[in-house]
């Protein structure tokens, strides 16, 4: 008899621990806040969110100088052939194949004198600055001789002009450079690119024309 009774007391014993013990587990995950954990990611830390406002604008002063505006409004001739002019009777137009965009210049000359194209009024000529062109010019035949010049018109004459010339390779685009020093103020600058009297019929293309000024070297007077 004593023995089921110390067997029974033993049960509510057990009983009433498990039930402590319940009620303990019950009120400390009322107090937790639930945290959910992203799995791992391969590969070192997470990968930063891709942001979708504009690139920074460059640091001023990083390096590398300012480059002189081109004075040529279409240099590619890529909204059309405004403000260039036919020389000796060549037939110019807008062709291809381009050096850039979809467009080039161009004429094509058969006949005994100068034969070119000239873009008049690129600017007004101010003493004391350089005017620099460079173009890209192409030609239909092998050896084609190509002038470019740069110089001032003022009341219908030609003034003061530098020339530069170059033979062309058949189907390659060339690099040719000029640079003029203005003498006249209020003059206008034109540039022109010719095939000589006297020169085989082609045809040649220009492309990417750029006209820059810069302030000329002084000159100490000796």
């Amino acid at each position: 008899m004593t023995d089921a009774r110390e067997h029974a007391t033993a049960e509510w014993v057990l009983a009433a621990v498990a039930i402590v013990l319940t009620a303990a587990v019950v009120i400390g995950s009322m107090f937790q806040h639930p945290r959910s954990r992203e799995p791992d990611r391969p590969g070192g830390p997470p990968a930063a969110a891709p942001t979708t406002g504009p690139a920074p604008p460059p640091t001023a002063g990083s390096g590398g100088s300012a480059r002189a505006a081109n004075l040529v409004a279409d240099p590619g001739f890529e909204a059309g052939l405004a403000g260039w002019l036919a020389i000796g009777g060549a037939r110019v137009e807008r062709t291809g194949p381009a050096l850039a965009g979809r467009w080039a210049g161009g004429f094509t000359a058969g006949g005994r004198g100068d034969q070119g194209m000239v873009l008049p009024g690129v600017a007004r000529c101010t003493p004391g600055r350089t005017y620099a062109a460079d173009v890209w010019v192409r030609a239909s035949r092998p050896g084609t001789l190509v002038q470019v010049t740069l110089l001032e018109v003022a009341g219908g004459r030609r003034l003061a002009a530098d020339t530069v010339g170059a033979a062309l390779q058949q189907g390659q685009w060339q690099r040719v450079e000029v640079a003029h020093d203005a003498h006249r103020a209020g003059a206008a600058l034109a540039v022109e690119v010719v095939l000589p009297a006297g020169s085989p019929p082609a045809t040649v293309l220009v492309d990417d024309l750029e006209v820059v000024a810069h302030r000329a070297p002084f000159m100490s007077a000796g």
